[in-house]
């Protein structure tokens, strides 16, 4: 498959977050501990959503990409630890999709984010990050250099036999769908309720991505959220809750996203019969290289 499946060591890595449109790309590294995903975050689940991997399926890839690493850096001369990862985990692939919207989130980080609040785990990137001080700059290399390191390697081999599908079109229909949202008449409304409460909490944000995307939070390269960013976020929780701002984006997607896989159905089907032959290919390097 294409790589849009990035295993979660790369993840972890690079902090991607393939997690949400409004999530900052200035991620935080640190692995504080994030609170336990509320109810509403573990009811945004998307249509789009099962044409991806769920979060232990990402696991199970990450399980499989460490067995094949392993043998390779092992003829390389590197000691390649396989990581230890969860067997249940939450499904919060949405938490941070329409910004902030947990409270406790809000208070403890501000508008910053790390793999802790994207994955709701904070062990495997510990081990991840124990894994790469132990390796040092020339197994770090071995390991991910492009082309010709164990992980890109590793990756080939997973992705034989698992189907070819180009994801462009999946990765667009996500971004345009959710700006299209945005601009759906009764989000709007709300939107601009919103902005209202807002301002009597001292705020003249007119929308949520203008608030977490103000220059004062990201002019330093620190993790740590300030005082007064915090202050912002949690007043922007509370009126997107008191406004239900995130139920209103979450249908109206919900509804457009529904609408595109009925319009691309054939494409649309492709993209789950590649989904089972890459993970049938991933159990079977589990089950053959994990055997004792």
């Amino acid at each position: 498959m294409e790589k849009r499946h990035a295993t979660l060591s790369l993840v972890f890595l690079m902090l991607a977050v393939s997690c949400s449109a409004e999530t900052s790309t200035h991620a935080g590294s640190g692995q504080a501990e994030a609170p336990k995903p509320t109810k509403q975050v573990l009811k945004l689940v998307l249509p789009f959503d099962k044409y991806e991997l769920t979060q232990q399926d990402s696991y199970a890839v990450a399980e499989a990409r460490d067995f094949l690493i392993r043998e390779c850096m092992k003829k390389r001369g590197y000691e390649w630890n396989i990581l230890h990862y969860p067997s249940r985990v939450d499904e919060i692939k949405n938490r941070r999709r329409y910004g902030v919207v947990e409270i406790q989130v809000a208070r403890d980080f501000g508008y910053h984010v790390n793999s802790a609040i994207l994955s709701g785990e904070t062990d495997v990137p510990r081990q991840h990050d124990e894994r790469e001080k132990r390796l040092g700059g020339d197994g770090i290399k071995a390991a991910y250099s492009e082309k010709s390191g164990c992980g890109y390697k590793a990756n080939s081999i997973l992705d034989e036999g698992g189907g070819s599908v180009n994801y462009h079109l999946f990765n667009r229909l996500s971004s345009e769908l959710l700006i299209k949202a945005k601009r759906n008449s009764e989000v709007a409304r709300v939107t601009r309720r919103w902005a209202k409460c807002m301002r009597g909490h001292g705020y003249t944000y007119t929308t949520p991505g203008e608030a977490i995307g103000d220059p004062r939070w990201w002019k330093k390269k620190s993790d740590k959220a300030s005082s007064v960013e915090k202050s912002v976020a949690v007043a922007d929780v509370q009126c997107k809750s008191q406004e239900k701002l995130v139920e209103a984006l979450f249908e109206a997607e919900a509804r457009l996203q529904e609408q595109a896989i009925k319009r691309h159905g054939a494409y649309f089907s492709k993209l789950s019969a590649a989904q089972v032959k890459y993970l049938g290919r991933v159990n079977e390097v589990i089950k053959v290289k994990g055997a004792p």
